[in-house]
């Protein structure tokens, strides 16, 4: 299992992008330097007035299946 963290900021006019079908990844960049491609639908229950803001930590399988999202507090 891996695990990478990465902070992520997008605006509201942003998050509406996702709800538009514009994109349907976010590629988010880790701590560690590595790019990681995530669905965006992943961040659907992070979404607030003012869009998505924070530290979050990602955990992957073997084959590099999302178990889960977390953002850290």
């Amino acid at each position: 299992m891996a695990h990478y963290q990465f902070s992520l900021h997008l605006s509201a006019e942003e998050c509406l992008g996702y709800y538009q079908g514009h994109y349907r990844n976010l590629i988010v960049t880790a701590r560690t330097g590595e790019r990681i491609q995530i669905p965006a639908k992943h961040f659907h229950r992070f979404i607030q007035k003012d869009g998505i803001h924070g530290l979050f930590t990602i955990l992957l399988d073997e084959k590099g299946k999302l178990i889960n999202l977390i953002k850290n507090s």
